[in-house]
């Protein structure tokens, strides 16, 4: 993690950023394996890696997530696992799949409910994730499979 901080206009600018995927198709992870692609945003410099990592052993545990790709900072994480237990810094647990988006405040250690987030199907969730993010150019998703499936 890096020691950089974002203001909140410019964590909101890149988070609205609309962002194209550098590859045309991914293949995603199986259990216990991670995959991780860029997409670009409105100029050159404004690249971000797509990290999505599917459990091994806890076969209901998939986390997605965004980061700045030169200086690390995460800017929005996506963790399914309905018996997931996130504990707020103001004291509040958030129990299940949740979303974490950074904030200048607070970095990204402040979770909020993914009620939006209904079905078991990895590829639905990873759309999802990407739609969150806008990116409009997305890559063609090769492997259908599901957190909750194929254990």
């Amino acid at each position: 993690m890096s020691d950089v901080k974002l203001t909140q206009v410019e964590a909101n600018r890149l988070l609205e950023m609309v962002k194209r995927s550098l590859i045309t198709a991914i293949n995603l992870p199986d259990r216990g394996e991670t995959k991780e692609f860029d997409v670009i945003g409105d100029t050159k410099k404004d690249i971000f890696s797509i990290n999505i990592y599917r459990a091994k052993i806890n076969p209901f545990k998939c986390n997605i997530g965004a980061r700045i790709k030169k200086n690390g900072i995460l800017l929005l994480e996506l963790h399914l696992n309905p018996s997931n237990v996130h504990l707020n810094p103001d004291g509040k647990k958030i129990i299940g799949s949740h979303w974490h988006i950074y904030t200048e405040k607070y970095d990204r250690s402040f979770a909020f409910p993914a009620e939006d987030i209904k079905s078991e199907s990895f590829k639905e969730n990873t759309m999802s994730f990407l739609i969150k993010f806008n990116v409009v150019d997305k890559p063609a998703i090769i492997e259908q499979t599901s957190c909750f499936n194929n254990y």
